[in-house]
């Protein structure tokens, strides 16, 4: 099975691409997203391997920032911890099991599906951050609140952002206030 999503960048004029495809033991992500981030040219294309659970078992990300290209190949495996395509260990993205892309809605999907859900329920999760326009990755705290059955509450661990997301029946990002709208669903 496949579903194909388009999304439109809200802040910065940017439009994603994504195909997600549901094998027998994987889950596999194709992505495509160019545009402006302000005056600056933007182009993310990455492909990430989640097993059944929504959980990344490989990030494959390439992106080019005004005329700047960089790229990441990281792998987690079944303990939490994350190496390269080098065998360089990231200790300090150990226990992350997702990952969160900026300029994308997509990785917000991953706790959405990946975890259980009670109405009113606060979940925080540790993530793989990556932030496309200042090419830094880190660790990052995140809480998700399930305000009612299609509608959570994203805040950043510093609580200096906070956004009240609506997800389709799959848990995919609709509409995220003042960054993303999803255009089509396939």
């Amino acid at each position: 099975m496949q579903k194909s999503i388009v999304w439109e960048g809200l802040h910065y004029d940017t439009e994603e691409h994504c195909n997600i495809n549901y094998l027998d033991e994987a889950i596999i992500v194709r992505s495509e997203l160019e545009g402006w981030a302000l005056t600056i040219p933007v182009y993310v294309e990455y492909v990430l391997r989640l097993d059944l659970y929504w959980n990344v078992i490989e990030l494959d990300i390439n992106f080019t920032v005004g005329q700047t290209s960089f790229a990441y190949l990281l792998f987690r495996d079944a303990e939490g911890e994350w190496t390269d395509v080098d065998g360089t260990t990231y200790p300090e993205f150990k226990g992350c099991s997702y990952v969160d892309i900026s300029l994308t809605p997509f990785t917000n999907t991953l706790p959405v599906k990946g975890s259980r859900w009670i109405q009113g329920q606060r979940q925080q999760t540790d993530v793989l951050y990556i932030d496309i326009l200042a090419n830094q990755l880190r660790k990052d705290t995140q809480h998700y609140t399930l305000l009612s059955p299609n509608n959570y509450r994203f805040e950043n661990e510093g609580g200096n952002f906070t956004a009240d997301i609506i997800v389709d029946e799959d848990g995919f990002v609709t509409h995220y206030p003042q960054l993303f709208e999803m255009l089509k669903p396939i």
